[in-house]
């Protein structure tokens, strides 16, 4: 069984309307020297399977047909150790 991250965020080229107004209201709080804030979501789940090419397989497709908008978003993930 693998723990698994699964990142996703907005393609660089699209707008990250919370990102922007997060990157404003830091810099209202005087640290300036935060920028290009950008807002995503992380996933945590566990796949049970086999081999590592399965393990991808599973979170790959998971994520084009469920998890992430591959129009506008991009994803990535890792495999974490159990702590």
């Amino acid at each position: 069984m693998k723990n698994i991250e699964l990142y996703i965020t907005l393609q660089k080229q699209v707008l990250d309307t919370q990102g922007q107004t997060l990157t404003r209201a830091v810099h209202d709080l005087g640290y300036n020297q935060v920028n290009d804030i950008r807002v995503g979501k992380v996933l945590y789940m566990t796949v049970d399977e086999a081999t590592d090419e399965a393990v991808d397989n599973v979170v790959r497709t998971l994520s084009e047909k469920l998890f992430a908008n591959t129009v506008i978003e991009e994803y990535s993930y890792k495999v974490v150790e159990a702590e």
